[in-house]
C-alpha cells in the first residue's frame, strides 16, 4: 500500500507530492492503540517520521508512541486529520485539510552547561525561536505572540503547545498551510484573526514542512545550547516579540483585564509589563493588541 492511497484520498492534494518526494516509506499496521501509518528515518539518522491519516491529536499519538518506545528524540508525527486537536488552555484547534498538525519529541534538557538551570523556564521561547527561524529560512517574516502563537502580517498563522509526558517534552505545532479559520471563530477564542502562512521559498505540503522543521530545527536548537547564553537569547527573542513596546490588552482569567505596555521578557521567560510607572511580570494570561 502506498501512503497516498490511504492519506490523500480523503484529505488534501498537498499530501500527494510530499509523500512521493520523501519516498521510500514503510507501512505499519495498527499497533498498541497506534493507528496505521507510514514511517521513515530521514537520511538514516534515526529520527522517525510518522504519517497517519487520522488521529485524535498528534500530541496524543506522539505521547503513546513515546510510551511504547516507538519514537525517540526529534521523532515526529503528522496527522492529515485530527478529531480532537487542541491548543493553549485546551481550546479546540481547527484541523483544516491541508494544514500541518504535527508533534515533535524534544531531546532531554541539558544536564550541564549554561542552559542546565534555564531550560525548564525558557523552553517555550526556545521552541518558538526554533520554529520562527525555520519559517524565516523559507522566506516568512513572522513574529511570536507570547507565549506560543505565530503571527504573520498581524494575523495568526500557527501555534505551538508543549506538554511533559513521562519526563519527555513534546511540542505540538500547527501551521495554516492551506486554509485558516474565519475571523468570527477566532474572535470567539479572543484571538487575533487568522490567515494562511506565506512561505515564498517553499512549495511543499505538511509532511515536507515537518521534515524541514525537524532537520533544520535540530541545528538551530543545538546552536542555541552551544553558543548563546540565556540572557543573550532573551534579548534576541525580544526582537521577534509581537507588539514589543506597544500598549496591549492583558487578560488574567475571565474577570481581570487591563492595559499595559509590553516592555520585554524576564530572564525566566515571563512577559514584562509596564503599568502606572511600575513593572510586573506576567506568567499566565493572554494578550491582544489595542
Amino acid at each position: 500500500m502506498e501512503p497516498e492511497d490511504g492519506v490523500t484520498a480523503a484529505t488534501h492534494p498537498l499530501w500527494q507530492a510530499d509523500l512521493r518526494v520523501l519516498e521510500p516509506w514503510t507501512y505499519c499496521p495498527e499497533q498498541d492503540a497506534v493507528p496505521p501509518g507510514w514511517r521513515k528515518s530521514p537520511g538514516g539518522t534515526g529520527e522517525t517520521l510518522v504519517v497517519t491519516e487520522s488521529c485524535s491529536s498528534s500530541m496524543e499519538l506522539a505521547a503513546r508512541m513515546v510510551a511504547e518506545g516507538m519514537l525517540g528524540s526529534w521523532g515526529a508525527v503528522v496527522c492529515a486529520r485530527q478529531t480532537m486537536g487542541r491548543g493553549q488552555l485546551r481550546r479546540p484547534w481547527a484541523s483544516l485539510p491541508g494544514n500541518m498538525h504535527a508533534s515533535i519529541v524534544l531531546p532531554p534538557s541539558p544536564a550541564g552547561g549554561m542552559w542546565a538551570d534555564a531550560m525548564s523556564d525558557l523552553l517555550p521561547l526556545v521552541v518558538g525561536h526554533v520554529v520562527s527561524e525555520v519559517l524565516t529560512d523559507l522566506g516568512a517574516d513572522v513574529q511570536i505572540k507570547w507565549p506560543n502563537d505565530i503571527l504573520q502580517g498581524g494575523r495568526k498563522v500557527g501555534g505551538m503547545l508543549i506538554e511533559e509526558r513521562n519526563n519527555t517534552s513534546i511540542v505540538g505545532v500547527g501551521l495554516n498551510l492551506a486554509d485558516s479559520p474565519d475571523d468570527a471563530r477566532m474572535r470567539e477564542d479572543r484571538s487575533v484573526p487568522a490567515a494562511k502562512v506565506r512561505l515564498p521559498f517553499f512549495s511543499g505540503g505538511p509532511v515536507s514542512l515537518l521534515s524541514r522543521l525537524v532537520n533544520h530545527g535540530k541545528s538551530v536548537y543545538a546552536a542555541i545550547l552551544d553558543e548563546i547564553p540565556p540572557p543573550r537569547f532573551i534579548s534576541m527573542f525580544e526582537s521577534k516579540l509581537a507588539w514589543f513596546g506597544r500598549t496591549i490588552l492583558v487578560r488574567e482569567g475571565d474577570d481581570n483585564s487591563y492595559e499595559a505596555v509590553l516592555a520585554g521578557l524576564s530572564l525566566s521567560g515571563g512577559l514584562v509589563l509596564r503599568r502606572g510607572g511600575e513593572e510586573s511580570v506576567l506568567y499566565s494570561g493572554s494578550i491582544s493588541p489595542l
